[in-house]
């Protein structure tokens, strides 16, 4: 296990004081059985063209799960979407109204999960409830989620799963056994080490959030994240420029969202460009001029987002977060 993390698979729920949830009650889907079938769909881009299809169904076939595959998978070269809006919207539906499937899981993101909205009943999820998993885009149906009060998994997607690897200790991937954690239920606490940027303290409140780029883009639409109840924000970026990033930090505090929160957990910001340019020496400085005046616990160094490893992270749930400074612990709450 690498000194990063140590994820712990507690098998004790927490304490009496730790059941005491917000008002706003939130469906937990079935947690997975051997022997169940889960849905793997496109909702977003293109899947590589030479993704590894069998071992993927052979990793899922090592949980004991069945594996059936989506339809979308666009042999264009040219093309952008895993197929066009109607045919993704069709095959993300099917999954979800299968009772068969007891799990959706995509396959990558990209983008176009957002093109979507106006075509599926996520919904429907209220009545025959099911994980939705993913991350990335597929932010935005987590977004969905949490207006419609089920729980999710933000977590890593077959196709960035490490097939190749061997099977030493230190060489497992420890994304990909995350997800198998989190997806039969067996994810309890995730501890962290010190980080120059933490802010101490202890805070209670529903885990929200995702990657920060589509967050800000739900600003002002049916699906902007509000932080009303009780919340704890979870963000992740790649690939961005600092000023950028500075400006959708300005965007999440000029609408209320940073001075409602509880609590705030950074995972990866991955190959931020243009920080010496705007007079930071890292995002996570950056960031940091935001948080530290807000007066709650905030955590650096979620190891999660667009790098390895990508923990798997349950969103709509109850968490509780501990900063001190040896360290802080994410402890997700059983009882709802």
């Amino acid at each position: 296990m690498r000194p990063l993390l140590l994820l712990l698979l507690l098998l004790a729920p927490l304490g009496a004081a730790a059941r005491q949830a917000d008002s706003l009650r939130f469906i937990r889907p079935p947690y997975l059985r051997e022997g169940d079938t889960v849905a793997i769909v496109a909702p977003a881009g293109k899947l590589p063209e030479k993704i590894d299809t069998a071992r993927i169904r052979q990793r899922f076939e090592e949980w004991g799960l069945h594996v059936r595959f989506g339809t979308c998978q666009n042999p264009d070269k040219e093309a952008y979407f895993a197929a066009p809006d109607s045919m993704r919207a069709a095959e993300l539906q099917a999954a979800i109204d299968d009772p068969s499937v007891k799990a959706v899981i995509a396959c990558r993101g990209g983008y176009g999960s957002v093109r979507l909205l106006p075509l599926v009943r996520l919904e429907a999820l209220r009545e025959h409830p099911k994980w939705i998993v993913g991350f990335s885009d597929i932010t935005t149906l987590h977004l969905v989620l949490r207006r419609l009060h089920i729980e999710s998994i933000h977590g890593p997607m077959p196709a960035g799963f490490r097939l190749d690897e061997c099977e030493e200790p230190d060489e497992r991937d420890l994304s990909a056994e995350s997800l198998r954690s989190a997806l039969f239920g067996q994810t309890r606490r995730i501890e962290l080490e010190a980080h120059p940027f933490n802010r101490p303290g202890r805070a209670r409140g529903r885990l929200a959030g995702g990657n920060l780029t589509v967050i800000c883009a739900a600003n002002g639409t049916p699906e902007a994240l509000q932080t009303d109840t009780p919340t704890i924000l979870f963000i992740e970026e790649i690939g961005e420029f600092a000023y950028r990033i500075d400006r959708m930090m300005q965007s999440l505090a000029r609408c209320g969202v940073l001075h409602n929160l509880r609590g705030i957990v950074v995972g990866h910001f991955t190959r931020t460009l243009g920080c010496d340019r705007f007079g930071v020496e890292s995002p996570e400085a950056l960031l940091d001029r935001y948080t530290r005046r807000l007066g709650i616990p905030v955590v650096y160094g979620l190891p999660a987002g667009h790098d390895d490893p990508n923990l798997a992270l349950y969103l709509g749930r109850d968490i509780q977060l501990q900063v001190d400074e040896q360290g802080a612990c994410i402890d997700f709450c059983t009882a709802e």
